[in-house]
């Protein structure tokens, strides 16, 4: 298994540090290079064209996140219009269609969240040309209604192959490199469905960039 580096930040990736480092390559000298980076697609601090050239010119993957949803809305029945409103941000910043690339959205770990926001949300995606992804708190000892919702949707989207959802586990929170692929995962999937793993974390002053992991190269195809 061969388990690929990556993170996901708030700030981008050229912030330039105190100490003359950009947060990516202060990534790359606490740890090593980053085969992808997750940055945010909607919501506050926003990836920019100008940081996509950045990122593609160190040959890195950009995961694209969702980050403008609330927990109202995603705890609602319906979720087209997060989707279409997805659909148009990653459109307005260039990222093509049907090529298989995902587009994430972040289910805070406190959140609720409804397995028909998710399937509405996930088939409006597909029907565009993307792919669904969720990012969610998958210990069901501190949010089980992530795990029973999770559970929901890929019963129930069953004979759409899930509109083959990508799924990003944000726990459980460990240092370093895994040694086995044993991220928590819903009741109704096993860790191997589990594409990416959040476990650790970069720190430089008041920034924080998250050390995920992908499970295999493959998970790079759904990415930017």
């Amino acid at each position: 298994m061969a388990i690929i580096y990556g993170v996901d930040s708030t700030v981008p990736s050229g912030t330039r540090l105190t100490n003359g480092y950009t947060l990516y390559d202060w990534v790359m000298r606490q740890n090593r290079f980053p085969a992808f980076w997750g940055r945010a697609l909607s919501g506050d601090d926003t990836i920019s064209r100008e940081e996509v050239d950045f990122l593609h010119g160190k040959r890195c993957k950009i995961a694209l996140i969702v980050r403008d949803l609330t927990e109202a809305g995603v705890s609602a029945t319906d979720g087209s219009q997060d989707a279409l409103k997805a659909i148009e941000a990653a459109k307005e910043l260039g990222v093509p269609q049907y090529e298989n690339i995902a587009l994430f959205a972040e289910i805070r770990p406190e959140w609720s969240v409804n397995h028909n926001w998710m399937i509405s949300f996930a088939q409006v995606l597909s029907e565009n040309g993307y792919l669904p992804g969720f990012i969610g708190n998958t210990d069901s000892s501190r949010n089980f209604n992530f795990d029973r919702q999770c559970s929901h949707y890929v019963q129930a989207t069953g004979d759409f192959d899930q509109f083959r959802a990508v799924y990003w586990a944000t726990e459980p929170k460990q240092e370093g490199e895994p040694d086995g692929w044993t991220p928590f995962c819903p009741s109704a999937l096993t860790p191997e469905d589990i594409g990416l793993w959040q476990r650790g974390e970069i720190r430089f002053g008041d920034m924080t960039a998250n050390e995920s992991y992908a499970r295999d190269t493959a998970l790079l195809e759904c990415m930017w």
